[in-house]
């Protein structure tokens, strides 16, 4: 569900924004739209060399232009990542790994799917937080610690900005806390 921001405006989110026609990407950070993508559709359902059902079905040309996370970002774009959980993979360490590498975390023989679109450490963990927030108009209550702030948060055993992506997969969670409250904690 989409909550109205502070100001009664509704974003607008286009979501699922796997294959686009040519031209794209247009000039996201000119539009009032935020960009839903999940990065394990891209490196749980497709391959590099597009034998896959949805490469397949989409064509080679469509196929190719999909997944444009880092163009959305390059052009000033905001990009929500997520799971579409029950279909893919829920598990936000991976998806964010996987944004990073462009195959599957775990997987370094699997060969990456367009890594010129690979996020950096940084715009993958916005993805799951500032922009987040701001895809949902609640940058002025979530996705961010700072004082006044919901303080939804996770801590990781692993600095996410600086660990390679295969070991932020798999890093133990040290700490949850959902609007102010320890909901898991790690002895």
């Amino acid at each position: 569900m989409i909550e109205k921001r502070l100001d009664g405006h509704v974003p607008a989110i286009v979501r699922r924004g796997d294959s686009n026609r040519q031209g794209f990407p247009f000039d996201f950070s000119s539009l009032d739209r935020a960009a839903s993508m999940q990065p394990t559709h891209c490196t749980h359902y497709t391959k590099a060399d597009q034998p896959d059902n949805w490469s397949s079905r989409l064509g080679h040309d469509r196929a190719s232009r999909g997944f444009r996370t880092r163009d959305i970002r390059d052009s000033g774009g905001t990009l929500a990542l997520g799971s579409d959980w029950p279909i893919a993979p829920y598990d936000a360490r991976s998806i964010m790994a996987d944004a990073q590498l462009r195959r599957p975390a775990g997987a370094p023989d699997v060969d990456p799917i367009g890594s010129a679109q690979s996020l950096t450490a940084r715009m993958a963990l916005e993805g799951y937080t500032t922009h987040s927030a701001a895809a949902a108009g609640q940058s002025a209550v979530a996705g961010r610690i700072a004082v006044g702030m919901r303080a939804d948060l996770t801590a990781f055993a692993v600095d996410p900005l600086t660990a390679p992506p295969d070991e932020l997969a798999d890093a133990p969670v040290l700490l949850t806390v959902v609007a102010g409250e320890v909901g898991h904690r790690t002895p």
